[in-house]
């Protein structure tokens, strides 16, 4: 099988990358919520009546300039609106007739597919999963922004590829359910022990910056009780649910397009952050608090999430020309993981954009064992 899956998938991990650039350096630190936290459980009375005057008014000082940046709700929220006008724009430029042309290829071919004779999967169904799709992507979109307030791009990216752990088993469950039941026949085929292989290459060398090189993190609680990692590993699982969605809409039994994917399910994204706004209150307060954010940051993170929005579109073809969403999975993360790390030194570099990129050692060993990983793939 030849790389022509990889092309798109390299876009893609190109533009998020540069969207996950933007995230660090539009997504303060430091909140005053978490100040207030700490406050509560670290400091006791008898600290507080040592502190003197000047190092008491430096607690207002950091969540007044931490306020001037987003918060990973707000710049969600911002995506959400981003997305919402994007998708019109794409669904007028392409009509209702090619949005749903899944629908009249079903009706032509008497509810087959073309090439292969196979029972395509109701058109309805692909509609509801790439709406339900929307809304896990919306999860995962929440809280990987929220991760970017206790970590930088360079490290949460890394962390990402537990997303494909996650994908592979599933996808090989998938694979032996297709045999039992008619609609799950995307994922027919079983990943083969090369590129097995493979995949524990490009997942061991994408996770590796993450764990500062030390695998033996893995077995400590304080690496796990990370608020970064609690997020990122909450995201994961949603994205990978995102991910063997999107193979079951777009592949041939499914022929739903990656435009008209990406359409439906940037519907179901915006109608469920439209649901929070209207019944979660920190997420209407976040709304509301946005008109005191600084509007640079608030450009900024909408000129991000059209990167986004474009990456997502350009990664939906990799899992539909691949037969194993998990190896795609970790291929895009140790892509975007690459790309990042040269966008942000970079932007460091010439412009002082983001934030101190570190381990630039490990992270470029860890880029030579995921090339060997994508090599095996072919």
């Amino acid at each position: 099988m030849d790389l022509i899956w990889l092309l798109p998938l390299i876009i893609g991990a190109i533009l998020w990358a540069g969207c996950d650039v933007i995230s660090d350096g539009v997504i303060g630190e430091n909140h005053e919520e978490e100040i207030e936290e700490k406050s509560k459980k670290d400091i006791d009375l008898k600290s507080i009546e040592v502190v003197s005057p000047t190092s008491s008014n430096s607690q207002p000082t950091t969540a007044t300039k931490s306020s001037d940046k987003l918060t990973g709700e707000q710049d969600s929220i911002v995506s959400a609106i981003v997305m919402f006008f994007l998708v019109l724009l794409v669904h007028m430029a392409m009509g209702n007739e090619q949005l749903y042309d899944y629908y009249d290829s079903y009706l032509v071919n008497g509810g087959f597919t073309a090439e292969n004779n196979l029972e395509r999967i109701k058109p309805s169904t692909i509609s509801w999963a790439a709406l339900i799709a929307g809304a896990f992507q919306s999860g995962s979109l929440i809280y990987l922004l929220k991760a970017f307030e206790t970590s930088s791009s360079t490290i949460i990216v890394p962390m990402m590829q537990l997303n494909s752990i996650i994908i592979l088993p599933l996808s090989i469950i998938l694979s032996i359910l297709s045999f039992y039941f008619p609609i799950l026949v995307t994922f027919h085929k079983i990943i083969t022990p090369t590129h097995l292989f493979a995949f524990i290459l490009i997942f061991v060398g994408s996770f590796y910056p993450s764990l500062e090189g030390d695998f033996s993190q893995l077995s400590k609680m304080s690496f796990w009780k990370q608020k970064a990692v609690k997020y990122v590993l909450i995201s994961d699982f949603l994205i990978a649910i995102y991910y063997l969605i999107v193979s079951f809409c777009t592949n041939e039994t499914g022929a739903m397009s990656s435009k008209s994917f990406l359409v439906v399910s940037t519907y179901g994204n915006c109608i469920t952050f439209a649901l929070l706004i209207a019944f979660v209150r920190t997420f209407r307060r976040s709304a509301i608090t946005l008109l005191k954010v600084q509007r640079k940051y608030i450009y900024l993170s909408a000129a991000g999430e059209i990167l986004s929005l474009s990456g997502y579109f350009f990664v939906s073809i990799s899992y539909h020309l691949y037969y194993n969403s998990g190896i795609v999975s970790a291929a895009e993360g140790a892509l975007n993981q690459l790309f990042n790390l040269i966008i942000a030194i970079l932007l460091k570099k010439f412009i002082n954009f983001g934030r101190d990129v570190k381990r630039i050692r490990e992270k470029v060993f860890s880029c030579l064992i995921v090339t060997v990983g994508l090599l095996l793939t072919t």
